[in-house]
């Protein structure tokens, strides 16, 4: 329905100020009766300080009175108390208190009568001294008015339609698309830096220079790509770019009458003028991992080189001299005060004239760039004196911090890409190593630290005790002896450490996988933010906050390979509450306050989460959605290229990810069938009830470490003891003689099958030589017959099948006495005491005294090792394992060996000294050969003739013939889950004398930088083992192109990170992934599951084992059938594609030689120590 609108606004006379606004009412107003000079009333008669926010609409006859819709009047407080509306009593309040201006008008027509009320609201920012606007009883009014009101600006010119009807949002406005996190984040656009926005001089310059593809950037060995070349001066830009925005926390909004105003949803304010922000000046590099963020940051310093932090304007004004300087003075001191990046102009001069201007860089350097900052004293009193200002030095330098292990990384990186002698680097790696005076640190371009050298400068301020100065408190210490002299203890000021740091005003600050900064409470974080002063931060990650991975990474992995990228946008794209409430929003607002200082995140904890959600309440947080806030805050902060811009410059090798499904061994089948038994005894006897019951919610530990214990079983497992499948048979058994039990048929007839099957594990005698001494066994054919029955873990001597760590001590034996007329001589008697220390060894834990043992049973049908893994005493640790293969290769030393038994490998040695392995002495007339004299076997030597033809786990077989095959042309990449694999590859792969290194958790951050350069940039290690978790933090292992998952990962986001390890920036290969699985399993099933689950099903999921469908294929276990044939000897074997050469392999230990006796015939002095040593040994 149309109404009449007024005559002028009719002609078009309406301006800013329409006919009908409250300045054609004034005369009607109660105001105009007040004293002209009351501040109140000079506030309220001008209309330019009222919002026009929208009308009331009033349903009812309207009063004979009341004026036509085209002639508003004012409204005071006696004619609302005619109005029929619950609202009339706020209205009144509000109008009394000056805080709203109200206009009315009526229409009737034939369907009703309206009475139609103009809301004009005072702006927030108006009068604020005068009129009181703290009131929490005249909030809550105008917020129930507000939320009344109709916003059609047709209703305001005098158009009235009941059936539509636009009410004002009160809460701040929802994303348009109401997207997640992870849609937005992989939706920001491109950069697209434009010089012409650079105002400076030398920074434009720079960021052209950066931007022009057709050269090389100066000091750059490396011509960058193009989008890394945007990424980078969109960094620069950023940081030249002084900009202002809008308060993120206010929404600009047009109101009914057309005016514009910021409305501040959370605080609920009008505001008439906008409030900007300083642009920031710092941000997060986000780009892909794999895309050369290393590489961009270094293009940003050298583009930068020479290039000073402004000295802050509050400090910025020249000190007054005593007297007139000269020209250089004024000259050098005009330069520092406004940051001119002398060295730059120098190097012109330099290029185009030749000149070197030696004598202006000496007057330059030696007057660095400084200003004072006042010190406040830490109290005042009558006698306190001001202390002196601290002065800071300008410095052109870039602090870097990265991860321990990331460290030699990014000295390869800079070497690399970087001209020689260009800049000028320090390295602080050593914890030992003391920071330069601040005065020689600002000549560095580059400082880079490790996090944990990083984090010791936290100890500023304290003495070597840990004690800081609080304040000038008069010394107590007691007297010496008699005298009236103090043993004086007290902190003084020149006892504490004074970080250099704190002296220099830096470049910038880069924090390698900065998303760890996000604690505010993190030694890191209170340095960077107490004593590092610097012009711009930047945090560097593809994952700047958990689980905001691009895109292109997700589509990287099995479960989505093939799919189109924004296919997979749209599937996350709406928000969602449990996956975007916490979490990564969480780190992101972390990130903004604590460590960029990012306004106005920084002004209280509670900012972020106040402002980037929609709340849609003003009393509690409802999470109802992100806000535009977000979307706005997330482009001044991050910086990422979208994948089809990064394609158009850089197109990858193809990747290829399959699944490789094995069928199982015997060994593979037997341990899956004890992992059964304990599900299904554990599920019946505790009639699936009560803590008991490993699926009660109050076992989930029990049940975590049980899971993760029977994935792993699927490469191999050895900790199960006969003694605990005995307890759970024999508790099976008990359960179902029982007549009280509520045991359905059906369980009974699983549990017999389950019982049944677990003692046809007791009847393998390989199983349990193997169990005893946790040893994963391999088959030998062809073993010289006169020592194989010393050998061997079974009746079976044909083939042999012993133990790894056995086989690696019989090789080593034989190899070392290959000169020998008879290199096996002694092999029995070695085998005999080989074999005898396996079995004692695992009997170990059945000798033990009674009170010292550990229940067999932990819960109903639960032995305690299911859960506790294999016997700890039998682990290896990551600097064991990796000190083994490292002693196993060095250069010049025989070739040591794994021990028989684990036990005495895993004893503790001090960190700077290598382990050391024991094996069998030598003849004492025998002293290690030359590598040139190293004699190979005859052909028809019973030795060479000896195969290794298989082993006791699938998965390694097929391992070891994938590696065998390539690990001469490619490098590979191996991932496990859990230390006890990687022993056993590591093993083999000694076995077969593969170089190869054990990148584990538990390894010094030192070792694993050492480890990550050695395998990506050296020759000599060809296999490289990796912990899956460790795979996340910024590795480039670009040259390894093949890449084998030992255990499927079941987690995508995981599974992304690691794969991306290698298929980067520098990969010049066709990528393989295999994941290995054993057919029919259930770790088959898991993998399917986890397939099938869908994004927000995994995030959910805390763990793989919370999800309702793994719990369900876990419950539902059942037990492998095995024929009689499948039990016996050989058809228990995992067999290899081509057998291997035991003894005499290429690449093993140099053999040892006779050693000449003494000229008298008698034995030298080093010899019979060297005797005695060995008798010591064998003793």
């Amino acid at each position: 329905m149309a109404l009449s609108r007024s005559s002028e606004e009719a002609d078009g006379t309406s301006n800013a100020t329409p006919a009908t606004s409250p300045r054609a009412s004034e005369s009607n107003s109660e105001e105009d009766t007040l004293d002209g000079t009351n501040p109140i009333s000079q506030i309220t008669s001008q209309s330019s300080n009222y919002l026009g926010l929208g009308c009331l609409v009033i349903e009812g006859p309207a009063n004979s009175d009341s004026p036509r819709i085209d002639k508003w009047q004012g409204v005071t407080s006696a004619l609302l108390a005619t109005y029929n509306t619950p609202l009339a009593s706020d209205l009144d309040r509000l109008l009394q208190a000056g805080w709203i201006r109200l206009e009315q008008g009526a229409e009737s027509s034939s369907v009703g009568s309206w009475l139609v009320l103009r809301l004009y609201v005072l702006y927030t920012d108006v009068a604020r001294f005068v009129i009181e606007r703290k009131n929490t009883q005249l909030s809550t009014s105008l917020m129930n008015i507000v939320q009344h009101i109709n916003t059609s600006s047709e209703l305001w010119n005098g158009y009235y339609d009941p059936s539509s009807v636009r009410n004002f949002d009160m809460f701040a406005t929802r994303d348009c698309d109401d997207s997640g996190l992870y849609y937005m984040f992989n939706k920001l656009p491109s950069p697209s830096p434009d010089p012409t926005l650079v105002r400076d001089k030398y920074d434009r310059e720079a960021l052209e220079d950066l931007l022009d593809c057709r050269s090389r950037l100066r000091g750059m060995n490396t011509n960058l790509y193009p989008y890394q070349r945007r990424s980078a001066g969109a960094m620069l830009q950023r940081e030249s770019a002084t900009r202002k925005i809008l308060d993120p926390r206010l929404e600009r909004r047009v109101a009914a009458d057309g005016s514009t105003f910021y409305y501040n949803a959370r605080e609920f304010e009008f505001r008439k003028d906008p409030e900007y922000a300083e642009a920031c000046r710092s941000g997060v590099l986000a780009e892909t991992m794999g895309y050369g963020k290393t590489v961009m940051v270094l293009a940003l310093v050298c583009a930068t080189r020479g290039h000073y932090p402004q000295v802050p304007v509050q400090y910025s004004l020249a000190a007054v001299r005593p007297v007139t300087g000269s020209l250089a003075d004024m000259a050098i001191s005009a330069i520092n005060r406004t940051s001119v990046p002398w060295r730059v102009e120098f190097d012109r001069v330099k290029h185009h004239s030749g000149d070197e201007l030696t004598r202006c860089e000496q007057l330059l350097r030696s007057t660095p760039a400084t200003y004072d900052v006042p010190v406040i004293p830490i109290r005042w009193s009558r006698t306190t004196r001001s202390p002196p200002p601290q002065r800071i030095m300008l410095a052109a330098s870039t602090l870097v911090v990265v991860p321990r292990n990331l460290c030699k990384q990014w000295q390869t990186e800079i070497t690399k890409h970087v001209e020689d002698g260009y800049l000028k680097v320090l390295v602080m790696d050593d914890r030992k190593k003391a920071l330069p005076v601040a005065e020689e640190l600002r000549e560095y371009d580059v400082i880079l630290f490790t996090r944990s050298r990083f984090d010791m400068e936290n100890k500023d301020g304290e003495d070597r005790d840990g004690r800081r100065v609080v304040g000038s408190l008069v010394c107590r210490c007691p007297y010496i002896g008699a005298t009236r002299k103090r043993d004086c203890n007290c902190v003084r000021e020149d006892m504490v450490y004074d970080s250099p740091l704190k002296h220099l005003h830096f470049k910038r600050l880069v924090v390698d996988e900065g998303h760890f900064f996000s604690g505010k409470n993190t030694n890191t974080a209170i340095v960077a933010n107490r004593l590092v002063t610097a012009d711009h931060k930047w945090s560097v990650s593809g994952t700047p906050a958990k689980d905001l991975l691009g895109v292109e990474v997700d589509v990287s992995t099995m479960w989505n390979a093939g799919d189109d990228l924004d296919e997979m946008l749209e599937q996350r794209r709406r928000f969602n509450l449990k996956l975007d409430g916490s979490g990564a929003i969480e780190s992101l607002g972390s990130l903004s306050s604590n460590f960029l200082k990012i306004a106005p995140w920084t002004l209280s904890s509670s900012a972020w989460k106040d402002y980037v959600f929609r709340h849609e309440s003003h009393k509690r947080y409802t999470f109802s959605g992100f806000s535009l806030c977000l979307q706005q805050t997330l482009r001044d902060l991050v910086i990422k290229t979208r994948p089809a811009d990064v394609e158009r410059d850089l197109k990858l090798p193809p990747l290829t990810h399959s699944i490789i499904r094995l069928e199982p061994c015997g060994f593979d089948k037997l341990s899956a069938n004890l992992f059964t038994l304990v599900l299904m005894a554990n599920a019946i006897t505790s009639e699936r009830k009560d803590a008991d019951y490993l699926f009660h919610k109050g076992s989930a530990k029990e049940r975590y470490q049980l899971v993760s214990n029977l994935r792993q079983s699927a490469f191999f497992w050895s900790g199960f003891s006969e003694s605990d499948v005995q307890a759970s048979i024999d508790n099976s058994t008990r359960y179902l003689e029982e007549e009280s039990t509520t045991c359905t048929a059906d369980d009974r007839r699983l549990l017999l099958d389950a019982v049944a099957c677990a003692r046809v594990v007791l009847d393998s005698g390989g199983w349990k030589a193997l169990s005893r001494s946790h040893e994963l066994g391999l088959y030998v054919d062809q073993w010289p017959s006169e020592s194989a029955e010393h050998w061997t873990f079974d009746e079976l001597d044909r083939p042999v099948i012993t133990g790894i760590s056995q086989l690696l001590e019989a090789q080593t034996f034989v190899d070392q006495r290959l000169n020998e007329p008879d290199p096996g001589e002694g092999l029995s008697g070695a085998g005999i005491k080989a074999l005898a220390t396996a079995r004692s060894n695992g009997n170990n834990l059945e000798d033990q005294p009674t009170e010292d043992r550990k229940p067999v049973l932990n819960k109903a049908g639960l032995p305690q090792s299911s859960i506790d893994g294999e016997p700890k005493l039998k682990r290896q640790n990551a600097k064991n394992m990796s000190a083994s293969s490292r002693s196993s290769r060095s250069p010049g030393k025989p070739r040591q060996t794994a021990m028989p038994h684990r036990v005495r490998k895993a004893r503790t040695v001090p960190s700077d000294q290598p382990d050391q392995t024991e094996t069998d002495p030598l003849p004492d007339d025998t002293v290690p050969a030359p590598d040139g004299d190293r004699k190979k076997l005859a052909p028809d030597s019973l030795y060479a003739k000896a195969r290794i033809i298989g082993t006791t786990s699938a998965k390694l077989s097929y391992l070891l013939d994938q590696i065998l095959l390539y690990h001469a042309d490619e490098k590979i990449l191996v991932f496990y889950q859990g230390d006890n694999i990687a022993y056993y590859i590591a093993q083999a792969l000694d076995l077969l004398h593969i170089k190869h290194e054990i990148y584990a958790k538990s390894l010094q951050s030192r070792m694993k930088s050492e480890y990550i350069v050695k395998f990506d940039q050296g020759n000599e290690t060809r296999v490289l083992l990796m912990d899956v978790g460790q795979a996340a933090f910024g590795l480039n292992l670009s040259s390894a192109s093949r890449i084998y998952f030992v255990n499927p990962v079941c987690r995508p986001n995981i599974e992304a990170q690691a794969i991306k390890r290698s298929h980067r920036i520098g990969q010049t290969r066709s990528v393989v992934v295999e994941t290995l699985v054993l057919k029919g399993s259930l770790e088959e099933q898991l993998l399917e599951r986890s397939r099938r689950m869908t994004a927000d099903e995994h995030r959910e999921a805390k763990t793989l084992e919370d999800d309702d469908g793994i719990k369900e294929i876990i419950q539902s276990a059942r037990p492998v059938r095995m024929s009689p044939e499948e039990l016996s000897g050989i058809a228990m074997m995992a067999p290899m594609a081509e057998p291997q050469q035991l003894w005499g392999r290429p690449g093993g230990p140099s053999p040892r030689k006779r050693k000449r006796a003494a000229s008298d015939g008698g034995t030298t002095e080093v010899h019979k120590q060297k005797k005695r040593k060995g008798e010591d040994a064998v003793r």
